[in-house]
């Protein structure tokens, strides 16, 4: 999860950029609405997931053994998941069906 953190960020910049061309394009009101829900999610999947990596440590380092904490942890995984899977199918929407992001 570590890892995938600077990777998310990148992420972000990379489609805020290809936002901005498309607010400079000229698309349809429709599609700047979903590019904004699209970004919107990708904000709270890549926050959370820096939020949730700090706090894993933080109860990593602290050794506690409470299996509620296992199961919230997973809770918020799978949350995490479903995030990240919304926010690819509205950016495959973006690209391949409005011609977001492409020249």
């Amino acid at each position: 999860m570590g890892l995938s953190i600077p990777f998310t960020f990148l992420a972000s910049f990379s489609g805020n950029k290809a936002a901005l061309s498309a607010g400079e394009k000229g698309f349809p009101t429709e599609t700047l609405q979903q590019l904004k829900l699209h970004e919107s999610f990708a904000d709270i999947f890549t926050w959370s997931s820096l939020v949730l990596f700090i706090l894993w440590i933080y109860f990593f380092s602290r050794k506690m053994e409470n299996k509620q904490i296992d199961y919230l942890a997973f809770a918020f995984l799978g949350l995490l998941s479903a995030i990240a899977l919304t926010t690819g199918y509205l950016g495959t929407q973006l690209v391949y069906i409005h011609g977001v992001g492409t020249p």
